[in-house]
């Protein structure tokens, strides 16, 4: 079994493979990019700042996911899937996700979403080499069942 690190701020945790290591990211002081040793799996963490207190959660969300699956199916020469999706709100706490998977590329991406009023966090899990679904399944799991709010 992998050993694993907690990257985590004050609201939102997510454990990350003890192997995967920071890289230099420009988009800005609140993303952050962490890769696998060998480069075959990724994953970008970017926070965000909500501006609208009464705007639903699961709805700021959903807007977030649109524009993630737009951006997606924008890209030349890819055929992306939505394999699984998935949403709910407990506690004051908006979570959702999109298993996305490119076949012919053997590319798979993970787009999770959480929010709580006034931040949102976007972390997308990339396999650059998705050649085994179920593989790329079992090694995300336990990243995905991590990604929660700090208590």
């Amino acid at each position: 079994m992998p050993d694993y690190n907690t990257v985590s701020t004050d609201q939102w945790q997510i454990l990350l493979p003890s192997d995967w290591k920071q890289k230099p990211q420009t988009d800005g002081p609140a993303s952050f990019y962490f890769e696998a040793c060998d480069g075959s799996k990724g994953v970008y963490i970017s926070v965000f700042n909500r501006t609208d207190p009464s705007s639903p959660a699961l709805t700021d969300l959903a807007v977030w996911r649109d524009t993630e699956i737009s951006n997606l199916h924008a890209m030349i020469d890819h055929h992306w899937e939505i394999v699984d999706e998935w949403q709910h709100d407990e506690g004051g706490t908006a979570i959702s996700g999109s298993d996305c998977l490119e076949r012919g590329k053997n590319y798979r991406i993970v787009c999770l979403r959480m929010t709580q009023f006034p931040w949102l966090v976007r972390v997308n899990l990339h396999d650059y080499d998705c050649t085994d679904y179920a593989a790329s399944q079992q090694a995300f799991l336990p990243l995905i069942d991590s990604f929660a709010p700090v208590i």
